[in-house]
């Protein structure tokens, strides 16, 4: 009875631990969420072509802890080409890599209108075109017969112009260059603790490039901080959304900023009212000396909608990416949100800052709603 007993024990203990073992010994999935979201519930479209870019357009993907390589994204359309659905899986041989804490989220559909009777709405676009008139190139887009540009020329006339275009071989185009310096440069002879080189759009611009209350724009370019780029601990914007009328009009709505720290960062700040913060940020490294397309969304009132992506050009990496479906877009007594883009960085910490050159390359204005 005794033997009968010990045997018993022992199997008991020789499955316990195999199971113990195995249970070990197995690979662990990673707990994580992807999903996809869109920025629209419809899109009305002319032909294919313009259903894909608007699909791309309001289409956000997240892949959580996973590379995109490791997952599949797939468009489904049903036969009369209403509806779209849109989903988002890992990939067969990743799928015991991951589990996927929230897969409701992985698909949204979106209805969509075929019109044949109105032309495909065009964005403005304005892209260098090789060296020369650099300035009237800008203006004969942005505000025609006007000045929508802010340089520190006045003050540092022997430079010449503060903006030029040159050829880049990267992109394998032309560009246009930014330059400020550490000094003599500051803002526009009105202002001496700041330097300012930027263009914007303004009152002078034709309506299609203004933002208004209830409209949507996309917002679309390229720029790249060459080696060295050195950060102001106060500011140095890259581009702001600014709204013009009312009493919160010098507080810009979105910025993208740079700031020196430990390690230097990139910061989107928004500000409801006359009090801005940073609503995300990420480490600055990857984005220096390599190209980055910028897509930014934005539906202007408020119950708005905000989105963004920075990715690099070379293999399409999304570097940095944030988005808000209920948000705060429009101030009270506001005509209308103008864009600007350039370098305009605070003096107040000169001793980091160096001379530096910053390329933008193609941007657009597209109002789509």
């Amino acid at each position: 009875m005794k033997s009968s007993f010990f045997l018993v024990l022992i199997f008991v203990f020789h499955f316990t631990f195999l199971s113990c073992n195995k249970t070990d010994d197995s690979p662990k999935s990673i707990n994580t969420d992807i999903s996809v979201t869109s920025f629209s519930n419809t899109i009305t479209w002319i032909d294919a072509d313009d259903l894909l870019q608007k699909l791309q357009t309001v289409l956000t993907y997240n892949y959580g802890a996973a590379l995109e390589n490791e997952t599949q994204k797939e468009l489904n359309f049903n036969a009369d080409t209403t509806q779209v659905d849109a989903s988002i899986d890992f990939k067969f041989e990743y799928r015991n890599d991951y589990n996927d804490t929230n897969p409701s989220n992985n698909s949204v559909s979106i209805t969509l209108v075929k019109d044949v009777e109105n032309p495909i709405t065009e964005g403005v676009e304005l892209k260098a075109d090789g060296p020369g008139d650099t300035y009237a190139l800008i203006t004969s887009v942005f505000a025609p017969g006007y000045n929508p540009i802010e340089v520190p020329d006045c003050n540092h006339t022997e430079f010449g112009d503060h903006i030029d275009e040159v050829f880049d071989n990267d992109l394998n185009t032309h560009v246009f260059q930014f330059y400020i310096h550490t000094t003599p440069d500051n803002d526009r002879c009105i202002n001496f603790d700041r330097q300012r080189n930027e263009i914007k759009t303004y009152g002078q611009s034709p309506d299609n490039l203004l933002g208004v209350e209830n409209e949507t724009v996309v917002y679309k370019w390229k720029f790249k901080l060459k080696q060295g780029f050195q950060s102001s601990p106060n500011f140095t914007h890259l581009h702001q959304l600014k709204s013009v009328g009312g009493s919160l009009a010098s507080m810009p709505i979105y910025t993208l900023t740079t700031r020196k720290g430990t390690p230097d960062k990139l910061e989107l700040r928004y500000a409801e009212t006359d009090n801005q913060n940073t609503v995300a940020q990420t480490d600055l490294g990857p984005f220096i000396n390599t190209w980055l397309e910028v897509t930014e969304i934005i539906k202007y009132g408020t119950e708005g909608t905000y989105q963004i992506e920075i990715k690099q050009v070379s293999n399409n990496e999304i570097l940095f990416q944030y988005s808000n479906q209920s948000i705060i877009n429009w101030r009270p007594e506001a005509e209308y949100v103008r864009p600007k883009w350039g370098i305009y960085r605070s003096l107040n910490n000169a001793q980091d800052l160096r001379d530096e050159e910053v390329l933008f390359a193609d941007f657009s204005i597209t109002e789509i709603d």
